[in-house]
């Protein structure tokens, strides 16, 4: 006996007619409707599939009468839903290692018009996204370098935090220094162009959004639309500049580097359809060399206003409780600044820092330190 949980359904009437599944250590079953009934609704036929025939299937590319009449294993099962439970069957092994003949489904059945991605956002009841890698080793098999795998993982997240705080920012709402609602979780890998499966790392609110992610999403494939036309990615890096731009340039130089296009596609539950953008190494190479020669877009700039903690005018370093947050920032002055902090007046007045931000990465960590470089100020108020 196994224990099945069902997966994605692939064709519905009234109840899922064929959906995938899985067993209790991961292997894919394709699971289709039969004549037969019992008091527990009806029995499905169940045979294992391998995770690069699934792909086949789910995109039209494979018919669901070849999944029965010439299986990857002869072994097929009959299943039912466990009473009271719409996920979960119980399976028993048939006794034939042939399909029947008369229980085959008819040929061209074929599921070109499903859409993976609205269905596992409607599934999890959070936005999702898949973001394949056109990476050189993923072209016969599911496979990328461990090493490509975690640094694109750790830009993807870092693109995703930035364009959170970016939008956050404009729209007056800005995030709190300790607010990862724009976190990601990876759910599953997918065969061909390497494929990464995100969804939100936090529970949605109840119409199934998540509303700091899905803007994130939404942002990453703009720019990615965007990105085949070179003016108008400049425009749109000149829009959300400093780390923001930052990190995408990262992101261009890294596919560059490991020769790899990338494809996005994202929906929320309530989507019927995922947005999708493509963009292409030569598109990915030339956009790249162009921001190489851009040092003003990823300056970040940064605007504190509150009172000065701590001033050591011969270090050069300084400290400022923001009005804001209340939280504590402190830095250093830009080197080759000709302002000075002697005569600053300590907790007892209101300043307005001007500073830029780096972000320097720990290269055996790659945990980020942030730096605020102070550039000028002013004081505002008693």
């Amino acid at each position: 006996m196994k224990i099945l949980t069902q997966d994605l359904v692939l064709l519905f009437y009234d109840v899922p007619q064929v959906f995938l599944a899985r067993d209790q250590i991961g292997c894919r079953y394709v699971c289709m409707i039969g004549n037969d009934d019992t008091d527990s609704g009806p029995i499905y036929s169940c045979v294992a599939i391998s995770a690069a025939r699934a792909d086949m299937l789910t995109s039209g590319k494979l018919d669901l009468r070849s999944v029965f009449e010439a299986p990857e294993l002869s072994e097929f099962y009959l299943a039912h839903f466990s009473t009271g439970d719409d996920r979960t069957l119980a399976a028993k092994q048939a006794e034939y290692a042939i399909f029947p003949a008369n229980s085959l489904p008819g040929e061209g059945l074929v599921f070109n018009e499903f859409d993976e991605v609205a269905q596992a956002a409607a599934e999890l009841n959070t936005t999702v996204s898949f973001v394949s890698l056109d990476v050189p080793e993923a072209a016969q098999s599911a496979r990328i370098r461990s090493a490509t795998l975690g640094g694109f993982l750790f830009l993807f997240q870092a693109i995703v935090r930035n364009l959170s705080r970016s939008v956050a920012r404009t729209a007056k709402r800005p995030l709190k220094r300790d607010d990862d609602s724009f976190a990601a979780d990876v759910f599953g890998f997918a065969q061909g162009s390497f494929k990464i499966k995100f969804r939100s790392a936090y529970p949605s609110d109840i119409t199934g959004e998540s509303p700091v992610f899905t803007i994130a999403m939404a942002e990453v494939q703009k720019f990615l639309a965007l990105a085949d036309n070179p003016a108008k990615a400049i425009e749109y890096l000149q829009a959300v500049k400093g780390h923001t731009a930052s990190s995408l340039i990262k992101l261009l130089g890294f596919l560059s580097e490991h020769a790899a296009g990338i494809h996005m596609e994202w929906a929320t539950p309530s989507m019927s359809s995922a947005y999708g953008s493509r963009l292409e190494l030569d598109n990915i190479r030339q956009l790249f060399e162009m921001c190489r020669l851009r040092t003003d877009l990823t300056v970040q700039e940064v605007i504190l206003r509150g009172r000065v903690d701590l001033a050591a005018h011969k270090a050069g370093s300084w400290k400022i409780i923001s009005e804001e947050d209340q939280e504590s920032y402190s830095g250093e002055i830009l080197p080759g600044s000709p302002i000075s902090l002697s005569g600053m007046i300590i907790t007892n007045a209101v300043y307005e820092f001007t500073c830029e931000e780096h972000i320097e990465t720990v290269p055996a960590t790659g945990r980020e330190i942030r730096r605020l470089l102070l550039k000028n100020y002013k004081k505002v108020a008693d």
